[in-house]
């Protein structure tokens, strides 16, 4: 079940990477924004594209790790680096578009929210943990 979500969900990120874009056969490097102009870091739009980017992908850290269920190194490794596959994806497909504007910034706040996403699933795990783990009888004082 978990991983039908994970999948659907990577879906998701797919098509709002893609969505509106006209796709072409050659790329567009000079629309690559490397720094952000100082007039856009001002404005409210950015910083709400940073948040969504950021909010976006911790989900999808968290949905591959419950599908998962492994707390292992390498599993947490694996998420941040599908999330970081993920993201260059979509941003590489950016390039080939007229009207998409990809960004370096993008992708470092896309693996930002999938960092955040493991950290939010380990917590989670722990908390659970705990939770189902069966509390010792007190002893009875005479």
């Amino acid at each position: 079940m978990w991983l039908t979500f994970w999948i659907l969900y990577s879906f998701l990120i797919l098509a709002s990477g893609v969505y509106g874009s006209d796709f072409v056969g050659h790329s567009h490097w000079d629309y690559v924004i490397w720094i952000p102009p100082l007039e856009e870091i001002r404005s409210f739009q950015f910083w709400l594209d940073i948040i969504v980017n950021v909010a976006l992908y911790v989900p999808f850290a968290f949905l591959y790790l419950q599908q998962r269920n492994s707390n292992d190194r390498s599993a947490l490794v694996t998420a941040v680096l599908a999330g970081l596959l993920l993201s260059c994806s979509v941003e590489l497909y950016q390039v080939y578009s007229h009207n998409r504007r990809p960004s370096p910034l993008d992708i470092v706040c896309n693996l930002s929210g999938t960092i955040i996403g493991v950290q939010l699933w380990q917590v989670w795990r722990k908390r659970a943990a705990h939770t189902t783990q069966p509390k010792a009888p007190a002893i009875p004082i005479p």
